[in-house]
């Protein structure tokens, strides 16, 4: 059920349409989208990963810029939440704020 409703999320986010990044500091609503779709996508390629347990991990996308918050079970899992994050297509780069907890 929750992935359907994340499918459908991520459908709908990609159909807003998708601009190119400006410089400044506010973004346009084209990069609000790609943001979104791209935090949506690390999600489910989070979720669909048994070691990592996705559904711990706070998801956030600035620019393209991931940032992974919150707990994993031990030092592989965080390394392979990472390695997930910057696989997904249209990452620039991944900020890592996961602690692991025993």
């Amino acid at each position: 059920m929750i992935r359907t409703l994340s499918l459908v999320m991520l459908c709908l986010i990609a159909n807003f349409g998708c601009q190119s990044y400006v410089d400044g500091s506010t973004r346009t609503p084209g990069e609000f989208a790609d943001d979104a779709q791209i935090a949506a996508m690390v999600k489910l390629n989070l979720w669909d990963d048994p070691e990592v347990k996705g559904w711990r991990i706070k998801v956030s996308s600035v620019r393209a810029i991931v940032t992974l918050e919150g707990r994993v079970p031990s030092e592989y899992a965080r390394d392979k939440a990472i390695r997930i994050a910057k696989e997904t297509g249209s990452v620039v780069g991944v900020e890592n704020r996961l602690s692991i907890v025993n």
